[in-house]
């Protein structure tokens, strides 16, 4: 193998480590989408559960 081979296998090997790059990066920006989509849902489920649940004024005795 002389020089050019080596130097074309170099930058073949570049080419593919920055399409995997780029791959993570999107499979990254997914999860950080989903998370804010998660915690959002999260919010609301909170959000409706306390007005839902009765306040100790509104609590009356169970016999």
């Amino acid at each position: 193998m002389d020089v050019f081979d080596a130097n074309s296998l170099v930058i073949e090997r570049a080419k593919a480590l920055r399409a995997e790059n780029s791959r993570m990066r999107e499979l990254a920006w997914a999860y950080v989408e989903q998370s804010r989509a998660l915690a959002q849902q999260l919010a609301a489920i909170r959000n409706q559960s306390s007005r839902a649940l009765p306040t100790m004024g509104d609590l009356t005795e169970i016999e």
